[in-house]
């Protein structure tokens, strides 16, 4: 069952890259470094910046696992992670919600006499 949110928005979270990081970790346990480097495009370096700003929140776990003779990173996003990506999301779905227009009385759409409906001849 998934722990209820706040609305809250993450700075941390809402930068580009690391809000698709933590969209890809959300729905499986944990996925390869390599896989979310190929995955968004962009070089080692670079997510291994943006993994360290998850982790030094506690949203991310970065760890070493080996398989065959290679060891390999995987990265898990945490309980506290998936809470605060919760969150950032209902955040965000009610800033897209204020956005939208709220239908007042008088904009209602009133129906098009037939005359009006017809082409124009010329």
């Amino acid at each position: 069952m998934a722990a209820v949110s706040k609305a809250v928005f993450d700075e941390v979270i809402h930068a580009p890259l690391r809000l698709q990081i933590c969209a890809m970790l959300s729905p499986v346990r944990w996925l390869p470094f390599a896989d979310i480097r190929d995955s968004l495009g962009i070089s080692d370096s670079v997510l291994s910046k943006h993994l360290a700003t998850l982790a030094d929140a506690g949203y991310v776990d970065v760890s070493r696992v080996r398989t065959d003779a290679r060891s390999r990173r995987k990265v898990t996003l945490t309980k506290l992670g998936r809470t605060a990506l919760r969150g950032h999301l209902q955040a965000l779905q009610a800033i897209a919600a204020a956005a939208e227009p709220t239908p007042s009385p008088r904009s209602r759409t009133l129906p098009v006499p037939r005359s009006a409906a017809r082409p124009v001849e010329g």
